[in-house]
């Protein structure tokens, strides 16, 4: 499941963007083991937005399976809307090395260099003027939201290649929490053997922080079993 989660480390250090910096925290676990640490970082004014981030294994996974993510991302914002401009991503997975940059304006979406590591044909983008990359993705379904808002995501993401739906509007209140219940739907660009589970459950659960609800934890399945990110 390539496209969730590429993750995550370090704040852009960019004074032009100082005007909104916000930070997340989560404990990554893979079949109940930990996996990583993922802190997703983004530097929003009123008219741009930026991210960069890191991640790399941690626990008994990391000892099994070394892997290394570095994405970053820049874009503009139009309203409440992030819409993305450029993103690259770069990542050693201990087998195989792609270092990818994206342009998503103007126009469709369009791989500009790299190699995303896929065998498989490309999406056509024709239709995919409003997708949005993984990290925004990250950032948008994760941030803090008033709580009329949550579970009303739905987006279009293309990393380069593939072409996938995130789905998170199954409204699940519980007392001071709400679980967004939905899917990640593989659309184009994807080999035989990533198409054999063609849906991917995902669900988000936000939590009462006063003025918003926070996101405090992710579970979705990978090929490898159940994943959870767990705030810190």
């Amino acid at each position: 499941m390539r496209i969730l989660p590429i993750a995550l480390c370090a704040l852009l250090a960019s004074p032009a963007l100082a005007e909104d910096q916000s930070s997340m925290r989560f404990e990554v676990r893979l079949l109940g083991l930990k996996a990583g640490m993922i802190e997703i970082a983004a530097n929003v004014t009123e008219s741009a937005y930026a991210a960069r981030t890191k991640f790399r294994t941690a626990g008994l996974v990391g000892a099994l399976k070394r892997v290394r993510a570095d994405v970053e991302v820049q874009g503009r914002v139009a309203g409440d809307t992030l819409k993305p401009q450029t993103y690259s991503e770069a990542i050693d997975d201990g087998s195989r090395v792609t270092n990818v940059k994206v342009r998503f304006a103007p126009g469709k979406p369009r791989l500009i260099s790299g190699d995303t590591g896929s065998s498989a044909p490309p999406a056509d983008t024709s239709t995919l003027t409003n997708a949005i990359d993984p990290l925004t993705l990250l950032y948008v379904a994760l941030r803090d939201q008033p709580r009329d808002e949550v579970c009303r995501f739905e987006a279009d993401v293309f990393d380069g290649h593939r072409h996938a739906v995130i789905s998170l509007k199954g409204r699940q209140p519980n007392g001071n929490t709400i679980t967004c219940n939905g899917s990640y739907r593989r659309v184009a660009g994807y080999s035989d053997s990533e198409r054999e589970k063609r849906n991917v459950s995902i669900s988000v659960t936000y939590v009462d922080a006063g003025d918003v609800m926070r996101a405090e934890r992710v579970a979705f399945d990978t090929k490898l079993g159940p994943a959870v990110m767990d705030r810190r």
